[in-house]
């Protein structure tokens, strides 16, 4: 599902730059599975003993335990990460099940540091991966299952269906972490600060509208409006930032993104209080402030 570009998109986009590709940005967090990291050191031993004495076998093993437990570091901290989002969405679908991948591949470290880095039987590899898999398990879970759907009562009320809810979502999320991608490569940190506040205002927006799905319907076109022409003119800003650097286009890229900021700020509190969207009157607010700066 996707709206054509907006009229601010052509306008502002069209006077910078032509847009680029999006970018896509990932939650970082504190929360990493130490306990995998601490135990790739015991791979070490094997790797470089199977090196130094010509051990194939025994290198390999602890080379291929090494690879399991790093990229089931990364698969579960990155389902832990998606199962927090989950958990935080009203409508949602379920997360890949990345924590189940990563539970498979600390059994796989497993049966290579033994089977292969000690020189086990198979069968006691097979068992130590059992084993660490089900440590695994137990340590991280595993990934949620079900589709979050829209309440019957609110899907009745607003008339929608829980795809096109997800649908709608998912795109305006997307863009948002596309604005987060742009706005990393400003050099400006006051544009970063204020296109931070602009997004985390348009997650909010959001967030709302899981709540009560009937706003979709009064939310999209300014959400449509407002994302698409701020990822397009910080896009083309981006890649032309030295060139408009003290520049009057330059102070009219920081002047439009106070409007948006401003408006996405009026447009969640009017949502918190179940009022309606004044779409045309932002809309129009917006344009009226190309006009002013000169950015059409």
């Amino acid at each position: 599902m996707s709206e054509p570009t907006s009229e601010f998109a052509r306008r502002i986009g069209s006077r910078v730059a032509e847009p680029g590709p999006g970018g896509s940005t990932a939650m970082w967090s504190v929360s990493h599975p130490i306990a995998l990291h601490i135990a790739t050191f015991f791979a070490v031993g094997p790797l470089v003993t199977g090196l130094m004495l010509g051990q194939v076998g025994k290198a390999l093993g602890g080379l291929g335990a090494i690879a399991a437990l790093q990229a089931a570091a990364w698969l579960i901290r990155k389902g832990r990460l998606a199962e927090r989002e989950y958990a935080a969405r009203t409508i949602t679908r379920a997360p890949p099940p990345r924590k189940l991948a990563g539970t498979a591949l600390v059994g796989l470290a497993a049966f290579s540091l033994s089977a292969l880095g000690a020189g086990q039987p198979v069968i006691l590899g097979l068992v130590a991966a059992a084993l660490m898999g089900f440590a695994a398990y137990l340590t991280y879970g595993l990934d949620p299952r079900a589709d979050k759907g829209l309440d019957a009562k609110l899907a009745d009320r607003a008339g929608l269906k829980t795809e096109a809810v997800l649908a709608a979502l998912e795109e305006a999320r997307a863009k948002v972490r596309t604005i987060e991608a742009q706005a990393r490569g400003l050099h400006s940190r006051e544009l970063k600060d204020r296109l931070a506040r602009i997004t985390r205002s348009a997650e909010a927006v959001l967030a709302q509208i899981e709540k009560d799905p009937g706003d979709l319907r009064r939310a999209r076109r300014f959400l449509v409006t407002y994302l698409d022409g701020t990822r397009d003119v910080v896009s083309g800003y981006r890649a032309q930032q030295q060139d408009l650097a003290d520049t009057p286009l330059a102070d009219n890229f920081r002047h439009v993104l106070e409007t948006v900021e401003r408006v996405f700020e009026e447009q969640r509190e009017i949502l918190k209080r179940n009022e309606s969207l004044d779409l045309e009157v932002q809309i129009e607010v917006l344009k009226t402030q190309l006009e002013r700066e000169g950015v059409h």
